[in-house]
């Protein structure tokens, strides 16, 4: 385990409180704003006043289609998400709520080290039913944790990169569950009963 992870596992250990996660405005809805406004301006601008404001509709055009593109990642993301979603259940009993996440980033260590922890990395899906934590993989594996085994989950912002919640157990093992969407899966785990906390991220 390193340095790091040790930190937050001390955290966790310790008496520190939970929080509840709130639900915070969906990007997707954000990007859509951010690129429907400046085509909307553009439109006007070049069809009404073309003569006065040519220029600036070119300007906003240029600012929608350069919000568009992250709005178009993010899409796609979605739709691959969703098709994982869709095939996982097809074959194992889900919660409501599914949260897909990447596993299996890290190399093996000296200390106690979960299997789904270590390479191979492996898509798969995080769901919540009966006080247990379900991991369900693209390959067929399976994996039940008990909340009672659960020690704490640190959800890790992207402020250096990709957003994960870092799983602790009491066994000494943790898993990093790495996706794009860190807010719903710490709603969906603190809503829960598991205990949730911030990593203080400085960049």
């Amino acid at each position: 385990m390193t340095e790091e992870r040790a930190r937050r596992r001390a955290r966790l250990a310790s008496g520190e409180r939970g929080v509840l996660v709130e639900p915070a405005a969906d990007a997707l809805t954000l990007y859509a704003v951010f690129t429907g406004v400046p085509f909307a301006v553009a439109a006007y601008c070049l069809t009404v006043q073309r003569a006065e404001l040519g220029a600036v509709g070119l300007t906003f055009l240029l600012v929608g289609f350069a919000a568009g593109v992250p709005l178009a990642l993010l899409i796609g993301e979605r739709r691959r998400a969703a098709t994982l979603v869709t095939e996982i259940r097809a074959t194992h009993p889900l919660g409501p709520d599914c949260h897909p996440v990447r596993t299996g980033l890290n190399e093996p260590g000296r200390a106690p080290v979960h299997p789904w922890d270590i390479t191979p990395p492996r898509d798969a899906v995080v769901s919540v039913q009966d006080g247990t934590l379900q991991l369900r993989a693209e390959n067929g594996n399976a994996l039940d944790i008990p909340f009672t085994d659960i020690l704490g989950v640190l959800l890790l912002p992207a402020g250096r990169g990709r957003a994960a919640a870092d799983l602790h157990l009491h066994s000494g093992e943790a898993i990093e569950l790495r996706t794009t969407r860190i807010r719903p899966l710490g709603v969906t785990l603190s809503e829960s009963g598991v205990r949730v906390l911030f990593e203080d991220v400085h960049v």
